[in-house]
């Protein structure tokens, strides 16, 4: 069955892996990603809607909390911070930014408990050193159904100095994860963030494929993921409008409306060339409307006088 809420992609990593720059370039540089990517924090999971946010005590509690005020939050104490705010990607998606799996200061239980509500996994992985050991032994530990939903970002592509070196790192990764991931990306974060408006600089960094690969992950998930209890009413396919005030028309959000628009497109299919009562597509006609393909009908004549074109055009011409 379909999904009955937004997806939830989870960002995880080793610590220092280049998860908080990929969040950054996700929803975009904004003063209160900055707090939150700049604090030891819990997991921090991101929706759509007016800025607001509270914490989840691992006393079930839900606290009040204010969005300038994140330094307050109790590691301890805290299961997730809630924040929510208006960016582009949140209006396809919930993001949850998990803390660095190898972070010394930080017990695994505080990302191990948050890891069932994610559908997906976007893991960064630092191309010098991509896939190490323990990647590969926490990684085994997630569910396998969530493998095909999920994807490995090897981030920090570009320090990698040479096409030829470049190469055989990603053949090498891509191997070594065969079947452990819908997809393996490379790309330069820092790039992408730097990138501005400029669209072809966005596409160099690799986000524009990273765009696509998360893009088909979402729908994946809405068209085949299973609904929980008390799921909200059934999400749509068209993501939640934007508010043109509040959210900038980003790069991000450029290539998920292209994505959505090829999607969403019917596809016009050749009907054999004789039909019921004269009727045939024009492989050049465009869906009108909400009733699918417009069909023009053809009187005889016209049906006899495009055979008599066609078999001129098939006769074989003379030497």
């Amino acid at each position: 069955m379909p999904l009955t809420r937004k997806p939830r992609i989870a960002i995880m990593g080793e610590f220092s892996s280049g998860k908080s720059t990929l969040c950054n370039v996700l929803m975009g540089a904004r003063p209160l990603l900055e707090k939150v990517t700049a604090t030891q924090l819990p997991p921090v999971w991101l929706s759509y809607g007016p800025t607001d946010a509270y914490t989840m005590g691992l006393d079930g509690v839900a606290y009040d909390l204010d969005v300038g005020d994140l330094y307050s939050v109790a590691l301890e104490t805290t299961e997730y911070v809630r924040i929510f705010m208006k960016s582009d990607i949140l209006r396809y998606c919930d993001l949850i930014d998990m803390p660095g799996i190898s972070d010394p200061s930080m017990s695994p239980e505080v990302w191990e408990r948050m890891a069932h509500l994610a559908d997906g996994v976007m893991w960064c992985t630092h191309a010098t050193q991509a896939w190490r050991q323990s990647e590969s032994g926490v990684w085994s530990t997630f569910p396998q159904e969530m493998r095909r939903n999920s994807l490995l970002l090897v981030t920090r592509f570009d320090k990698i100095n040479n096409d030829s070196d470049r190469a055989k790192v990603l053949k090498r990764v891509v191997q070594e994860v065969d079947g452990l991931f819908a997809d393996v990306v490379p790309v330069s974060l820092l790039k992408a963030m730097k990138a501005g408006n400029d669209e072809a600089a966005w596409i160099d960094s690799g986000a524009q494929t990273l765009c696509k690969a998360l893009f088909d992950i979402i729908h994946t998930l809405i068209d085949e993921g299973h609904p929980e209890p008390g799921d909200d009413p059934a999400f749509p396919i068209q993501p939640e409008p934007a508010d043109t005030a509040e959210v900038a028309q980003s790069l991000i959000a450029r290539a998920f409306e292209r994505l959505m628009v090829i999607r969403n497109t019917p596809v016009i299919k050749v009907q054999p060339r004789r039909v019921a009562a004269g009727e045939r597509l024009l492989r050049t006609q465009r869906p009108s409307g909400d009733d699918g393909p417009a069909v023009v009908s053809f009187s005889d004549d016209a049906v006899e006088e495009e055979d008599a074109l066609l078999a001129l055009t098939r006769a074989p011409r003379s030497k």
